[in-house]
């Protein structure tokens, strides 16, 4: 049972194989890069068909049945991709970029299965606010433990993935999913900021370097990951 819930709980976690906020739209002097991002269900791990990636140029790719969908983005700047699918509530991840092609992989999940996360929590987020996904792993994605995430922001109590499912608490531990949520995050732009463990050092992936001031939107996911090493 207790792997089930921890399961259920993964519907946005990022995994992935600028001091200065830049223009998160193709940027004309910029080359593209590709993006690949996979999609897999929050209960089954299995790829998602038939879920829409928007990029902010207004370029659509559908991901196919094992959840997989090619789209570009500016290089040297930063990237946002929508991930919209009937029944399911928008998933925005972001980040960084440098020169390189890069794969994003994160769970999604229906609307009704995430208000039933933040339920076993207890919490009742403010409506018309968002939810902030920061995830921390290790270059081969293991967590990060011991690394604390702090936003910019008011916000409920943030939580984890424990063994045992859902606890509060903003330092990832021992067993714990490498990543921190936060709920009831007004709309607008958030600094997030990760504090890393012991003799490790943290940056936005998958440029590197700080993470740009993260976008939140109403009745939304925003998703951001950071490397540690």
């Amino acid at each position: 049972m207790y792997r089930s819930t921890v399961l259920t709980c993964l519907f946005s976690v990022a995994c992935a194989t600028a001091s200065q906020q830049s223009d998160t739209g193709l940027h004309p002097t910029h080359p593209s890069i590709q993006a690949t991002v996979r999609v897999l269900d929050a209960t089954t791990g299995t790829g998602v068909a038939n879920v829409s990636v928007e990029n902010t140029d207004g370029e659509t790719a559908s991901t196919t049945d094992e959840g997989q969908a090619l789209i570009p983005v500016s290089a040297h700047s930063t990237f946002e991709l929508r991930l919209q699918k009937e029944g399911s509530i928008d998933h925005v991840i972001f980040g960084p970029t440098a020169d390189q092609d890069f794969e994003y992989v994160t769970f999604f999940a229906s609307e009704s299965l995430m208000n039933t996360v933040i339920s076993m929590l207890g919490l009742s987020p403010a409506p018309d606010t968002g939810l902030i996904i920061v995830g921390i792993d290790y270059d081969d994605l293991s967590p990060a433990v011991g690394a604390t995430a702090s936003i910019g922001s008011a916000h409920d109590n943030p939580w984890l993935l424990g063994q045992m499912g859902p606890v509060f608490g903003d330092t990832i531990t021992a067993g714990a999913m490498g990543m921190v949520a936060f709920s009831s995050v007004p709309p607008g732009n958030v600094s997030v900021n990760v504090t890393p463990p012991a003799d490790a050092a943290c940056s936005a992936f998958p440029g590197g370097g700080e993470m740009p001031d993260v976008p939140v939107g109403a009745n939304q996911v925003t998703v951001v990951t950071f490397h540690c090493r």
